[in-house]
């Protein structure tokens, strides 16, 4: 990634890890199984890439649940949970049969309660590692169809991204859950700043 040697990404993505088992840790809990996480891809793209990234993830089932929490603060931007139908209604099937059928939430309710919980955990964590004083807003559930990923945007409140993706996955439930932080590139330096301070902390 431009301007950032192979010890700032290092240590990025360990960091990213870290939070993102944190996120793991609280969803598997929830869910009351096994979940595993893949390690971190972290990459500056454009706005139009990362639409299509959202569109390929979609594209199996023709859509997807897209739940984005503003952060704002040090840093700025969103952390996104995406899930596509399948994982969805399987998320749904799983907590109802856990609960005996007995549970009143609208589908979407219980998809952005859970996509709440592992945004927040994951950006808490985060921003305790790198220092960051940030403040999440409320979080909001899309849906969204592969033919309105594939439009051209109507505007963006990125010029570029700083993505950092990871996956959470229940193989035996059938759920896949990819994660991924967006920021603005103005927030480029001071992210690299701080990753310079978390290495300088770093015993020699």
């Amino acid at each position: 990634m431009e301007d950032l040697d192979e010890d700032q990404l290092d240590c990025l993505g360990e960091l990213i890890n870290v939070a993102s088992g944190k996120a793991t840790a609280r969803i598997a809990d929830i869910m009351g199984a096994f979940a595993t996480m893949r390690p971190p891809r972290i990459a500056l793209i454009d706005t139009q890439r990362f639409r299509d990234i959202l569109r390929d993830a979609c594209a199996p089932s023709e859509g997807c649940y897209l739940a984005r929490q503003v952060f704002r603060g040090d840093v700025s931007g969103e952390v996104i949970f995406l899930l596509d139908q399948t994982s969805a209604a399987n998320i749904a099937t799983y907590l109802e049969a856990q609960l005996d059928g007995d549970n009143g939430d609208d589908h979407d309710d219980v998809l952005l309660e859970l996509s709440n919980i592992v945004t927040a955990a994951m950006m808490r964590e985060l921003s305790v590692q790198i220092e960051a004083r940030v403040t999440l807003g409320e979080p909001d559930l899309q849906h969204l169809s592969v033919m309105s990923l594939s439009a051209p945007p109507q505007s963006s409140r990125f010029d570029q991204v700083i993505k950092i993706e990871t996956l959470i996955e229940f193989a035996e439930q059938r759920i896949q859950g990819r994660i991924f932080i967006v920021t603005h590139s103005q927030c480029f330096e001071w992210i690299r700043c701080s990753l310079n301070r978390v290495l300088d902390d770093l015993p020699s």
